[in-house]
């Protein structure tokens, strides 16, 4: 079986390794030099940096990629698992922070210390969290759901069913986050899971509590030398068993005939054929452009244009002198309203004045990531996608060409005000990506790192299918299809649809 796979990101890269270590012909096309999509690396001045995640959750997920090959993650990559899940700043006087650590049982003593009273409600939502793992992680996560139905559900699918309805995931985090703590600080932090889908606390469904579970049960790593690595090894992976992969190869067509994927066409105008195409591009993008318009498209029964994104991102790769205590491997620089921030983000849909910032410091970590006695900063915000149309931004829209700079500033101001002093003065090394980039770097639906929003119970579930609707033999892999975005849950998507594409031989 011959099959070509769109783009090598972490769902492509997976696909493509699940489907060869399973005898089939397969052929990788990259449009960028490098292999990874979001996870990919910079390197300037002696200083390096993971330009996406920069840590390592739900490592099993990873590892199944890893098992396909005949191989283990944690033979081929050790990890060093972090102490502290985050350290959260918050903006008072005098400066504020609070670690909490990777082990559970310390990290309720943590917050009861910080917030007396509230370790309790911690570990119900703990609990919670391992409820919501526990029921969606075979239906859901390695599985699409509502596709493995076939008629009637089986009985296994009526007990997975009742079992995800008893978690009412028709509440919201918000609701959870609630009845856990009564700490507006703490409400603040487990809110906070909903920007990792890019959507709204009180809109998007409880289970993504489910982040907890992820953090604690499972484990928060690090990969030494920068997780980039991952990627790197994946690829050799893909070169030992035969894939034949092609970087700057950019893929205009997937040629359909007869309602079947029957290959593609490059943007130099070569076709190649194959029995099933997996396509890592952003699925959005993809339906748009890469599908034969008299193909398109019935899922969803509305415009592509008119389905809420999820949030862009906003980043700042900082070389700085000197190094800052206050910092651990991961941090977040709360927002002082929090309500606030999601208004501007969800509703204004214009980056927040007083944004929560991000700030990742690898070299906390791994020293060889920046000069002796220097620090890289992996510094990122949460805006809003861009709108569908450029011509359409008018005085009200947030414009990224003209309003960048101002904006880094005020991000950078922030960072000097919550105690990373003269921050601007010691930058030597500086890379700035907006979600302009990250729609032209990655094909990215109107710049969305998440691909739709999870706004809305229902929508964290109704996701593109990876099974093409519209073109038989035409799979979707990667961040904005099911089950979602994130490492382990590309990874999965790749295994799933090798898997699907094996079983219909």
């Amino acid at each position: 079986m011959d099959v070509i796979v769109i783009g090598g990101g972490i769902g492509g890269l997976s696909a493509a390794i699940g489907l060869a270590a399973g005898g089939a012909r397969v052929t990788l096309l990259e449009k960028n030099a490098r292999l990874g999509g979001k996870l990919n690396v910079w390197e300037y001045g002696g200083f390096t940096f993971d330009t996406g995640p920069h840590v390592l959750t739900m490592p099993w997920a990873l590892d199944e990629v890893f098992q396909a090959a005949g191989r283990r993650l944690a033979a081929e990559l050790p990890l060093t698992p972090l102490k502290t899940v985050c350290r959260y700043h918050f903006p008072r006087k005098p400066l504020l922070y609070l670690d909490i650590p990777s082990d559970p049982n310390a990290a309720a003593q943590a917050i009861n210390d910080f917030a007396p009273g509230q370790a309790a409600g911690f570990r119900r939502f703990l609990a919670y969290a391992r409820q919501v793992s526990d029921a969606t992680t075979e239906p859901f996560l390695r599985q699409d759901f509502g596709a493995s139905v076939r008629g009637v559900p089986s009985r296994q699918q009526w007990r997975q069913l009742a079992a995800f309805l008893a978690l009412k995931p028709w509440r919201s985090l918000r609701d959870v986050v609630r009845e856990c703590f009564s700490d507006p600080r703490l409400r603040r932090i487990f809110e906070l899971y909903a920007l990792y889908s890019g959507s709204h606390p009180a809109r998007c469904s409880s289970i993504f509590a489910t982040v907890a579970d992820v953090q604690w049960r499972q484990g928060t790593y690090y990969v030494p030398g920068g997780l980039y690595r991952l990627a790197e090894k994946l690829s050799q992976i893909a070169q030992d068993l035969g894939i034949n992969i092609a970087t700057e190869s950019s893929v205009k067509e997937v040629i359909v005939k007869a309602g079947r994927a029957r290959g593609i066409r490059t943007a130099s105008g070569e076709r190649l054929y194959a029995d099933a195409v997996v396509c890592n591009a952003d699925c959005l993008t993809a339906m748009k452009t890469l599908i034969p318009p008299e193909h398109r498209c019935r899922w969803p029964d509305r415009r592509v244009d008119a389905i809420e994104p999820s949030t862009s991102a906003f980043l700042l790769l900082l070389g700085v002198a000197g190094t800052y205590p206050q910092l651990a491997h991961h941090n977040s620089f709360l927002a002082a309203d929090g309500d606030a921030e999601f208004r501007s983000i969800f509703d204004a849909r214009r980056p927040a004045d007083d944004p929560t910032v991000g700030v990742a410091c690898q070299s906390v970590t791994d020293p060889t990531k920046a000069p002796p006695g220097c620090s890289n900063l992996f510094v990122m915000t949460n805006p809003p996608a861009l709108p569908p149309d450029p011509q359409s931004w008018g005085s009200q829209t947030f414009d990224w060409h003209t309003e960048a700079p101002a904006y880094r500033e005020q991000v950078l101001c922030k960072l000097e005000t919550m105690g990373l002093t003269d921050l601007r003065q010691r930058i030597q090394v500086e890379q700035m990506w907006t979600p302009l980039d990250l729609q032209s770097r990655y094909g990215a639906h109107r710049g969305a790192i998440y691909g739709l929003s999870s706004n809305g119970w229902r929508n964290a579930f109704l996701r593109p299918p990876q099974v093409s609707p519209d073109v038989q033999g035409l799979y979707f892999v990667g961040g904005s299809t099911h089950p979602g975005g994130g490492l382990p849950l590309c990874a999965l998507s790749g295994m799933n649809a090798a898997r699907r594409i094996a079983s219909s031989e």
